[in-house]
């Protein structure tokens, strides 16, 4: 699909060219009958000058004209003069004797102009007819003057050479000047186009830059579409977290109706298929609880206008003492390290789920079919002046196939481990919201590591400052 710029030049580059070519080819015509009839003109001036030196003395006809008297004919001397002069018995008094005369029929009485040739030069020739006296005879006098055509055609061409460019640097102005045009008339455009990129993906405000009538239409379309996908994430959402929440609560009855009935319960073989049913509630628990934290942790979702400076160390610190009861509970250790301090433009709450998240990954998973045992360890750093932070483990690892699967939903590398699979899409949605870098590498017998990397404080607010713009 070609550009509108492109169109627009063509429409305009290929009419004006059309216009142009026909402009030279009707000024050919005009000019060279104009400058025909003014040669043709000058010809006949020759003739009648001839006719008006010719005299009789004594019965004889005298001629009193030099030649130069003629040869001024033409244009700048380019021009060759031949004539001719004979009485009407066929006598030649003066001239050139092969200079042929007028075509058969032509009238004797008024001027004839004719083309012909002689001595290899193409000539235009008038032929004039007039009566004389000669003692006391009266006869005819024919004259022919005739003059090469270079001179009108060096003419013409002179004419057209001028003109064309004259009509060649009009249209090269006249593409300058709609190349500018151009521009200035696309300026609304590209200023609509510049305030969507500077938005954040999640930004679906409406469209506040001034444009012209002719582009309100496009910009109310963006708009509307905007509001409606707005409207359609927040009703996904709100689905979401009303199913969410309307599973938790039956689903905590069951675990704990099951809890309370397994241990009243004094046959085993009764016994262990409810401790099933408390496990498999408990896992559905912690999945609707997940799911919970995913629908409201949705990038789109996030408004990045209230985004606000965030100490990344003090979020992990929170997360990780919050943690800490768990993770000791199941004989793992914790370990936190900030080694450079930093500042986000993030939100405090979603930041602490995506800290939690990571280590209650590492804490399910790091283990592979084996309940971990060792340390999960939290770090906050700097890596080329962004902050960042990462949790690892020094469990099995995952295969390097599995590594760029990690984010997907309800995906485990591991399924026989329990989960539900939506941790690290939760830590990708919020990565994501805060335009964060998520790296996730697992070196063979290393266990698994996962970075998150934010854009410096100040890159991060430029954005937020263009959208609030």
């Amino acid at each position: 699909m070609t550009s509108i710029r492109a169109r627009l030049l063509l429409w305009i580059g290929l009419p004006f060219s059309l216009v142009g070519i026909l402009t030279l080819v009707a000024s050919q015509v005009v000019l060279s009958r104009q400058i025909n009839e003014t040669f043709d003109a000058m010809l006949l001036n020759a003739a009648e000058r001839v006719e008006r030196r010719i005299h009789s003395v004594d019965g004889e006809l005298r001629i009193n004209m030099h030649y130069f008297s003629i040869s001024t004919l033409g244009s700048r001397g380019e021009g060759k003069i031949f004539y001719r002069i004979r009485d009407d018995a066929g006598n030649m008094l003066a001239g050139f004797e092969g200079l042929e005369g007028p075509p058969p029929g032509a009238d004797r009485e008024g001027p004839h102009f004719y083309d012909t040739r002689y001595a290899g030069n193409e000539l235009r020739a008038v032929a004039l007819s007039f009566p004389v006296v000669r003692a006391t005879q009266r006869g005819r006098i024919e004259v022919i003057v005739a003059e090469s055509t270079e001179a009108r055609e060096s003419l013409i061409n002179d004419f057209l050479l001028t003109l064309s460019a004259l009509t060649a640097v009009g249209g090269l102005l006249a593409v300058t000047i709609a190349l500018l045009a151009i521009h200035r008339g696309l300026a609304p455009l590209r200023a609509v186009s510049r305030a969507l990129r500077r938005r954040s993906p999640n930004d679906l405000d409406p469209i506040e830059t001034r444009v012209p009538r002719e582009v309100t239409t496009l910009v109310a379309s963006i708009n509307g579409l905007m509001a409606r996908m707005r409207q359609s994430i927040r009703n996904t959402q709100q689905f979401n977290a009303d199913v969410s929440h309307q599973l938790r609560t039956p689903v905590s009855e069951i675990r704990a109706l099951a809890e309370v009935t397994a241990r009243r319960c004094e046959d085993p073989a009764l016994r262990r298929p409810l401790e099933e049913i408390e496990r498999i509630a408990e896992e559905a628990g912690y999945t609707v609880q997940q799911l919970l934290t995913l629908a409201k942790t949705r990038h789109e979702l996030v408004d990045t206008r209230a985004l606000a400076p965030v100490a990344l160390g003090e979020v992990c610190r929170q997360a990780c003492a919050e943690a800490t009861t768990r993770i000791y509970q199941r004989g793992q250790e914790l370990e936190f390290l900030e080694e450079e301090s930093g500042e986000v433009l993030g939100d405090p709450v979603r930041l602490r789920w995506l800290v939690q998240n990571l280590i209650e990954n590492a804490s399910q998973h790091a283990g592979g079919e084996e309940p971990y045992r060792g340390t999960i360890r939290v770090r906050v750093f700097q890596r080329n002046g962004a902050p960042a932070l990462s949790v690892a483990d020094a469990g099995v690892g995952v295969a390097a196939d599995d590594l760029s699967r990690l984010t997907e939903r309800f995906y485990r590398a591991s399924p026989a481990t329990p989960g539900s699979g939506l941790g690290l899409a939760i830590v990708d949605e919020v990565a994501r919201a805060h335009g964060a870098r998520l790296d996730v590498a697992s070196p063979p017998g290393q266990g698994l590591t996962v970075s998150v990397v934010f854009p410096p404080l100040r890159d991060a607010a430029a954005p937020r400052r263009s959208a609030a713009a």
